[in-house]
């Protein structure tokens, strides 16, 4: 038989686990990009996470050093978001209420692996890095019952048929040409046919 203080530190221990697994599973699992540049450390990734193709995001960009935060460095640090070959400029701003947290705000439209490009000045320290936050996904990853198909994919489908439409167009309107001179011929060879008498 258990002592009282044996089924207190039992029952201590194991409320001590079960809190320590439920802290685990209620934070979120981030997946932002960590370098170190000179004396600083920059933390990269998105504010809402999984990031899903046409909703609108946060690229955060978190710079401190020593564990402290460094303000005041929205003049002097560039941001550019780069995905196949194109770069959109960002405009970087403070996080209200969190010092030393910049935000990008952006609507990825394309799924896939963005790079954010860091230019410029961090106090003393000149940077340029290019970091890759987590990647952008399908919004099928989170659609139920029926996946809705992509915003390029429709884009795609309605250019292909815009496509079509002009060729058909273009075909009728040379059938038409066609036909029109094809009775034109016709009314005039009736018209010079000579009359039998």
């Amino acid at each position: 038989m258990l002592s009282r203080f044996h089924y207190l530190l039992i029952v201590t221990m194991a409320l001590i686990l079960w809190l320590g697994f439920a802290g685990l599973k209620a934070r979120p699992a981030l997946a932002h990009t960590r370098v170190e540049v000179g004396p600083y450390v920059v933390i990269v990734g998105w504010r809402n996470e999984p990031v899903i193709v046409g909703e609108r995001n946060t690229i955060l960009i978190e710079v401190n050093r020593a564990e402290v935060p460094v303000e005041g460095l929205e003049a002097s640090l560039k941001v550019q978001v780069l995905y196949a070959g194109r770069a959109f400029i960002g405009n970087l701003s403070p996080t209200p209420g969190s010092p030393g947290v910049y935000q990008v705000e952006i609507y990825p439209t394309a799924r896939g692996q963005y790079q954010v490009q860091l230019l410029g000045m961090i106090e003393d320290t000149a940077i340029d890095e290019v970091v890759e936050p987590e990647e952008v996904l399908s919004p099928g990853v989170l659609q139920f019952p029926e996946v809705q198909p992509e915003p390029n994919v429709l884009k795609n489908s309605v250019d292909a048929l815009e496509a079509q439409l002009q060729t058909a167009t273009t075909l009728a309107i040379v059938g038409i040409v066609v036909g029109v001179l094809g009775l034109g011929a016709a009314v005039f060879s009736l018209l010079r046919r000579p009359k039998s008498t």
